[in-house]
């Protein structure tokens, strides 16, 4: 979220203390943002400080970085909800199964947790 307005992005890569996001206007370094994921877990703000902006035109690459260990943990929460999600529709698609979030969740922490990039704190 930028100045109160919210915008949609296209994430192009998370990594455990940061993310960066295609926009269609350059971002100052050190402005502050605010990172939501829609439907998935709309609840969660995690901020974030810009620390790259490149491009030109309509297309600008902006990097954001999380300075509290806080968000960290909070971003890391929205990257295996998002998972965990995803791994329900496939679920839903490939298999036919029609299962819940809660059993979802269950199922993925089974069999790929242990795969789940680990935090380099």
């Amino acid at each position: 979220m930028l100045a109160g307005n919210r915008e949609s992005v296209c994430v192009t890569d998370i990594s455990s203390g940061g993310l960066a996001f295609s926009f269609h206007w350059p971002i100052a370094i050190g402005v502050k943002v605010e990172v939501r994921v829609p439907r998935l877990a709309e609840h969660i703000g995690i901020t974030g400080r810009v620390i790259r902006c490149s491009g030109k035109g309509t297309e600008w690459l902006i990097g954001i970085v999380f300075e509290d260990i806080g968000e960290v943990f909070r971003m890391r929460m929205v990257q295996q909800i998002c998972q965990i999600e995803d791994y329900r529709s496939r679920v839903r698609d490939i298999d036919g199964r029609d299962i819940s979030s809660e059993e979802a969740a269950t199922e993925w922490i089974a069999r790929y947790a242990a795969h789940f990039p680990r935090l380099g704190l």
